[in-house]
C-alpha cells in the first residue's frame, strides 16, 4: 500500500504525506528544501506537498526536482489564470460517460473508467477542441479526487480502467500526444497506482504481447494488460465494477455526480453494496487536511501524522455515532476554548469601554496549533493559502456524498468524420494515460 517492492530490488513509494519517510528520502527532502531556500523560491502549497513525488521522478536530484516543480507551478498559474475549473464548465462533457469515477479498489483507491466508444462525434470534427475538452475533464477529475477522495497517509492514488472496445491500430499525431502527455504525466506525478487495459482488439493484443516482454517489474506492476475481465475482480469487490467489466453493478447511466459505491471493498467480495454510507463526509477534512503535509523530522510523530479536520467534523462524527478521532477531538476542544476566550475578551473590553461597545474586529490567533505543510514557512504558506484555492468550485450546500470520503456535487436544480478519425482521437487519450507510467 505504501511502497511497492519489486523482484529486481527496485521500489516505488505510493504514499507520501503524513507518513514517515525512509532516511534516504528525508535526506533528499532536506536537500530539496535547502536548495529551494537558497534560490529564494516559494511554491503553491498544492505543489509543495508533492515535493516527494517530484523527487521520485527526478531520482533524488533536488535541482531537477525544482525544475519540475517550477514547470508545474507555471502551468497551474497559466491554466487557471481565469479561475478554477468548475463543475458547470465540464458538466455537459461528463454526461457522455467518457471519463468518470465508478468505485474503489481493495485499497479504497478511487477508480476512473474511460470509454472509447462514448466519445461524441462533435469531439472529432475539431480535433484540437476535442483534445482540449478531454484534457479539461481529466483535470477536473484529478483535482476533484485530490480534494474530496483522498486521505493523506492512507489513500493518495487512483486506478484507471481503460476500455478499448472498438479501438483498432491507428496513427497518433505527435503534437496532440505531446499536449496530453505534458499535462497528465508532468503535473499529476505519482498519482496512478494501477492502469488496467481491457477489451483489446486482436491487433492490439498482439502488440500488448510484445510490450509485456519488455516491461520492467515496476511497469508490470502498474500496467495490467488484461486478456480476461475476470482478472479485474482480483483487485475489486464485484459490486464496484459494472456488469460489462465483469462486475455485478448495473450499467451506470448518470455519471455526475460521480456514482461511487459504498463498502465492502475487499478483493473478490461478492456481497452487494449494503454497507452504510454517511452523508456529508466531504466536509470532514479541511482543504489543508485533504492536501496533507510533508514529514518533518523536527516534530513528533503525532504532529506529522495528524489530519486537519474541518470545524464541523466533530459534530459529523457524533451525529453518525462514529468514534471521534483523537486529533479531531483535540482540534475541536482547542477551537472551543479559543471561542470562549474570544467571548470573554469581548465582554471584558465591553465592560471597560465607556460606551459599553466592544471592538468586533479582535484578532484571534489559531488555537489549533496545527503545523503548516509544504516547503514554505508557516506565515508564508498562510499568505499563499488564499491564492491557491481548490481547483474545483463547489457549493457545500449542494453536495451529496455517495460513499466513504467521497462526495457528489448536485447540479440538478440550478443550473462524423468516420471511425478511423474516432480511433485516432481516442488513441491520444490512451497515450495520455500511458504517459503516466513514465
Amino acid at each position: 500500500m505504501v511502497v511497492s517492492h519489486f523482484k529486481n530490488g527496485d521500489k516505488e513509494r505510493k504514499i507520501y504525506c503524513n507518513i514517515e519517510l525512509y532516511p534516504e528520502e528525508q535526506a533528499s527532502m532536506k536537500a530539496l528544501q535547502e536548495e529551494a531556500e537558497k534560490q529564494g523560491l516559494e511554491f503553491f502549497p498544492s505543489i509543495a506537498i508533492m515535493a516527494g513525488r517530484f523527487l521520485s521522478r527526478a531520482r533524488g536530484d533536488p535541482h531537477k526536482a525544482i525544475k519540475l516543480m517550477l514547470a508545474t507551478q507555471e502551468w497551474k498559474a497559466d491554466y487557471f489564470k481565469a479561475g478554477p475549473v468548475a463543475d458547470t464548465q465540464v458538466l455537459e462533457d461528463l454526461k457522455y460517460g467518457v471519463v468518470y469515477f465508478c468505485g474503489r479498489d481493495y485499497g479504497l483507491r478511487p477508480t476512473i473508467v474511460c470509454r472509447a466508444n462514448r466519445i461524441p462525434d462533435e469531439w472529432y470534427k475539431d480535433k484540437k477542441a476535442g483534445i482540449e475538452r478531454l484534457i479539461k475533464v481529466l483535470i477536473f477529475c484529478m483535482e476533484y479526487m485530490c480534494r474530496y477522495m483522498v486521505v493523506p497517509g492512507k489513500i493518495e492514488n487512483n486506478c484507471l480502467v481503460v476500455d478499448l472496445k472498438g479501438l483498432g491500430i491507428s496513427g497518433v499525431p505527435i503534437s496532440a500526444l505531446s499536449q496530453i502527455y505534458s499535462v497528465m504525466s508532468h503535473h499529476y506525478i505519482g498519482r496512478v497506482f494501477r492502469f488496467y487495459v481491457v477489451n483489446m482488439s486482436s491487433g492490439l493484443s498482439t502488440i500488448a504481447g510484445w510490450v509485456k516482454g519488455i516491461l520492467t517489474d515496476r511497469q508490470k506492476q502498474k500496467l495490467q494488460l488484461l486478456d480476461h475481465l475476470d482478472d479485474l475482480k482480483k483487485d475489486f469487490a464485484h459490486h464496484q465494477l459494472e456488469e460489462d467489466l465483469g462486475g455485478t453493478r448495473p450499467m451506470i447511466t448518470t455519471f455526475f455526480p460521480f456514482p461511487l459505491q459504498g463498502p465492502p471493498f475487499e478483493k473478490g467480495s461478492t456481497e452487494s453494496g449494503t454497507g452504510t454510507q454517511f452523508e456529508g463526509s466531504h466536509r470532514v477534512l479541511s482543504s489543508m487536511g485533504a492536501r496533507g503535509k510533508i514529514w518533518d523530522p523536527s516534530k513528533s510523530k503525532e504532529e506529522n501524522t495528524c489530519l486537519e479536520y474541518s470545524p464541523e467534523a466533530y459534530d459529523w462524527f457524533v451525529k453518525n455515532n462514529l468514534a471521534v478521532p483523537p486529533e479531531c477531538h483535540r482540534q475541536h476542544e482547542a477551537a472551543k476554548k479559543a471561542e470562549e476566550e474570544r467571548q470573554a475578551e469581548a465582554k471584558r473590553l465591553a465592560a471597560e469601554s465607556p460606551s459599553g461597545i466592544a471592538n468586533s474586529d479582535l484578532k484571534v490567533e489559531n488555537a489549533e496549533g496545527l503545523p503548516a505543510s509544504g516547503l514554505m514557512d508557516e506565515e508564508e504558506e498562510d499568505e499563499e493559502e488564499e491564492e491557491d484555492e481548490d481547483i474545483i468550485v463547489q457549493d457545500p450546500a449542494a453536495i451529496k456524498p455517495k460513499g466513504i470520503f467521497s462526495c457528489s456535487p448536485c447540479w440538478c436544480g440550478n443550473n462524423c468524420q468516420g471511425a478511423q478519425l474516432k480511433t485516432s482521437i481516442w488513441a491520444f487519450a490512451v497515450a495520455c494515460f500511458c504517459g503516466l507510467l513514465v
